[in-house]
């Protein structure tokens, strides 16, 4: 079982939710998150900092690179780009907050279900689609795919 876990951004203001897929890392290999505000003045063209639309996700790279050889790589062929695009420390979903977001927007949606079942039906659909269209064109790292 893959796992997650929340971590709040540097300023505080802000949570990202972090996976960590196919169990090689944890926790551990988090140094820091920097949500759009506590970003804006730093360098993200580092080898331990993924860019997402304003966020950074910054690794410890010694516990990543210990790591590499479970990975399949090696350490001097590791960065955090590599790392988050492999799905071995990325946000869970698209965005840092996208399953608080997405319970908040599906909830609204689901009042309607009560009172008009086929209403709701459509509003699904069009949630559906157009939060991946919406997440697409604001540049999410995810949908560059």
């Amino acid at each position: 079982m893959c796992q997650s876990y929340r971590v709040a951004c540097t300023c505080g203001r802000r949570t990202a939710e972090i996976f960590f897929g196919r169990m090689v890392l944890s926790e551990s290999a988090v140094k820091a998150v920097y949500c759009p505000h506590c970003s804006k003045d730093l360098d993200y063209q580092r080898d331990d900092r993924v860019w997402d639309n304003g966020w950074i996700l910054e690794l410890r790279m010694e516990v990543v690179r210990d790591r590499a050889p479970v990975m399949e790589t090696s350490p001097d062929r590791v960065d955090a780009d590599w790392v988050f695009d492999q799905g071995f420390v990325t946000w869970v979903g698209i965005t840092p907050d996208e399953s608080e977001n997405r319970n908040r927007e599906r909830s609204e949606i689901l009042n309607m279900a009560a009172t008009d079942f086929p209403a709701y039906l459509k509003a699904m659909k069009e949630w559906g689609v157009g939060r991946e269209k919406r997440f697409s064109d604001q540049g999410w790292r995810k949908m560059q795919r």
